[in-house]
């Protein structure tokens, strides 16, 4: 029997389709292990995670009706395991580096350095998003949710 037009779009959105299955499964755990936390207080320690929870759930439903009906671009073609490794190495120097630089400073070099590196070249869009970020992150969670980001030595006269 020859596979229909219908299947072979499938075919090509399976990566599209398990990916945003994987982390709609890791966002259940974290939302079972989250229920453990404390609560009674207006914006409590489960208020980020459910926040982190929600969104991610409703992108990953999205992307996941995107490929059910084949929209969106199809997989790519395998073979950049390198380009992943480096690119979780990348993660992993900006994750190390969060504390000793700062959040805000590795937030920033880290954001540009990866949309960069994913071959993105609007540079207006790539500081515009990188900055707004900052500021986005800034309000919520130091201002707004009073949760201290590390500032790191170099901002610390400015924002400290």
């Amino acid at each position: 029997m020859t596979p229909t037009a219908a299947d072979t779009v499938k075919e090509s959105h399976i990566g599209n389709l398990l990916l945003p299955l994987i982390i709609l499964t890791l966002v259940a755990v974290l939302f079972v292990q989250s229920l453990d936390f404390p609560t009674g207080e207006d914006v409590g320690p489960a208020a980020v995670p459910y926040l982190w929870i929600g969104f991610s759930s409703v992108f990953c439903i999205s992307l996941i009706v995107q490929a059910f009906f084949g929209k969106g671009k199809p997989d790519p073609v395998p073979g950049k395991i390198g380009f992943v490794i480096l690119f979780v190495g990348w993660l992993a120097v900006y994750l190390a580096a969060i504390e000793p630089v700062g959040y805000f400073l590795s937030s920033f070099i880290f954001l540009v350095g990866s949309m960069y590196v994913l071959t993105y070249r609007n540079h207006v869009v790539i500081f515009t998003v990188s900055i707004g970020w900052l500021i986005f992150s800034y309000v919520v969670f130091a201002k707004f949710l009073f949760i201290p980001l590390p500032i790191g030595p170099l901002l610390q006269p400015f924002l400290g």
